[in-house]
């Protein structure tokens, strides 16, 4: 215990700040989880076609909107995208030396915004794609590449866990002239197929079809379609006028949102607005966060899942008073002992 009192203050505050934070990230993965295994205790499932309003695990068929992954271009309902590229960075060491690593920067980190629509029978209901505390995906893709956009669509798929690995076998590099050689990207991508067993653990409301029906525009001026009335020129006219918007066009704009270029962040539009609204005019029930609870979408029962976040809970408890204690005899070991 000697050596605690001799080395320099410095040290030993980074020594125990070190400590404290992981006694609190293994404090924080144990409450973490201890809420969504104690928010899924006890409940059984109810099925879309017989929901009522409040804080429920429904279940149902993941029936659409139909979409596509932006990396690999899979059809799916959902979709979370993460894409890293290699970089050179130099910093300045202890000894005031420049040294260059050579570490992974995030370009893109992005989800779908369409609500997924989950049917019992004949009844739909909106499952909210924002604030979703854990996700249990059909499928999980992670691979490396030289582009962006990945030249291989077509990378491996793993099943989708509550808890799906980060790592990755790293295929390595060369720094070449100044320059990096070999994979210089990280893709990861998951998916929501359609036709998908879907568990939704989240507070369910009614939809209220007013709230979503189409404004009804008010007829034109006769006098504005026949050129009276304005001094613009027809030519301006012609260049104002929006296009017509025909089902052609409306699959492209699908496809646009759908599959964006990676780097390239979604967005509010009016087309995103209108086709929301129009997905919730097909929706009887609508299901998303609750404030203070977990909300959890996942395609598998939670029976099939749930022991992950248990056993994550319980390796969270055991850091946490580890390296609590740690700090604790740190402090004892230096200030308290005689």
């Amino acid at each position: 215990m000697s050596w605690l009192h001799e080395v320099p203050i410095v040290v030993f505050a980074f020594a125990l700040g070190l400590a404290l934070l992981l006694a609190a990230i293994g404090f924080g993965m144990a409450i973490w989880s201890s809420r969504i295994t104690g928010a899924l205790r006890g409940r059984t499932p109810v099925p879309v076609n017989s929901l009522t309003e409040g804080y429920h695990l429904a279940y149902g068929k993941a029936t659409g909107p139909m979409l596509k992954s932006p990396l690999t271009r899979r059809p799916c309902v959902w979709w979370s995208v993460r894409v890293w590229e290699r970089e050179i960075v130099t910093r300045q060491n202890s000894d005031s030396a420049r040294e260059r690593h050579v570490d992974w920067v995030e370009r893109r980190h992005d989800k779908s915004s369409r609500v997924v629509m989950c049917t019992q029978g004949f009844v739909n209901c909106a499952v909210q794609p924002s604030g979703m505390t854990l996700v249990v995906p059909t499928e999980v893709r992670d691979w490396q590449g030289k582009k962006l956009p990945p030249e291989d669509r077509d990378p491996p798929a793993q099943p989708g866990t509550a808890f799906a690995s980060t790592s990755l076998a790293d295929r390595g590099y060369l720094i070449v002239g100044g320059k990096l050689q070999g994979d210089r990207y990280r893709y990861r991508e998951e998916i929501i197929v359609p036709n998908s067993e879907l568990f939704v653990l989240g507070q369910v409301e009614r939809v209220n079809q007013r709230q979503w029906a189409e404004d009804e525009e008010p007829p034109p001026d006769p006098s504005i379609l026949a050129g009276q009335g304005s001094h613009v020129s027809d030519e301006e006219n012609a260049d104002a006028a929006p296009a017509p918007f025909d089902e052609a066009d409306k699959f492209a704009a699908d496809i646009e949102e759908d599959v964006e270029a990676p780097g390239q962040y979604s967005g509010w539009s009016e087309e995103a607005d209108r086709r929301g609204a129009a997905d919730m005019r097909q929706a009887q029930w609508m299901i998303g966060p609750q404030k203070g609870k977990p909300y959890i979408v996942a395609v598998q029962a939670p029976e099939h899942w749930v022991g992950m976040p248990q056993l994550a809970g319980k390796g969270g408890w055991v850091i946490g008073v580890a390296f609590a204690a740690l700090a604790a005899f740190m402090i004892w070991a230096r200030f308290g002992a005689a």
